[in-house]
């Protein structure tokens, strides 16, 4: 088993992937493994975030479709955070980020997200982005979703996904002019299943 688990190590280091099963079969999981580099913007507002986490559910009123999201944040995931990600709860990372609300340049350039709506194939049908006080389906038809995804390879644990680019948003329903979203991200990542 030693040789195994140093053998899965090894190719998980390879593809950027630093979570293994350990003897007891529990996953390890490196707090480092969380670092990226993303950028986001809408309009002229925009930030650089440094850790992802992601994570998976199921859609609601959507039978056959999940929820794939992928939160951003620009501060690291450290160990006390582990416990509750491997149950895909965020809570404790979003409470930090909750926590900057005192000073808005800091809660407002600190959080992004991005959800895919994926099939029992893991394809992608709709890609959604927030950052605070905004969001939009940023790749709302397959064209979009298309040009969307440069990179993409998920087999229902480990997501690779790269992609850069950008969408105007309609906002006319709002009474808004149309706002333009723009991103670039490359991210190996394990997907942790949230557990209600």
């Amino acid at each position: 088993m030693l040789n195994r688990t140093r053998t899965l190590a090894h190719i998980g280091i390879l593809l950027g992937i630093t979570a293994v099963p350990a003897l007891s079969g529990a996953p390890v999981v490196d707090p480092g493994s969380f670092r990226t580099n993303a950028a986001f913007s809408v309009d002229s507002d925009s930030m650089n975030l440094t850790s992802a986490v992601a994570t998976i559910e199921p859609r609601l009123g959507a039978p056959g479709y999940s929820w794939l999201r992928i939160t951003f944040y620009s501060y690291p995931v450290s160990p006390d955070d582990l416990p509750a990600l491997a149950k895909g709860d965020t809570a404790s990372m979003d409470k930090k980020w909750k926590s900057m609300s005192s000073s808005p340049k800091d809660y407002n350039t600190s959080h992004a997200s991005i959800q895919l709506t994926v099939d029992q194939n893991e394809k992608i049908w709709q890609v959604d982005m927030a950052i605070p006080g905004h969001g939009c389906t940023i790749a709302p038809f397959e064209p979009d979703v298309k040009a969307f995804l440069q990179d993409y390879q998920f087999d229902g644990t480990n997501l690779r996904l790269k992609s850069k680019g950008s969408y105007a948003c309609d906002m006319k329903f709002m009474g808004k002019p149309d706002q333009k979203f723009s991103w670039d991200f490359d991210l190996h990542a394990v997907v942790f299943k949230k557990i209600k």
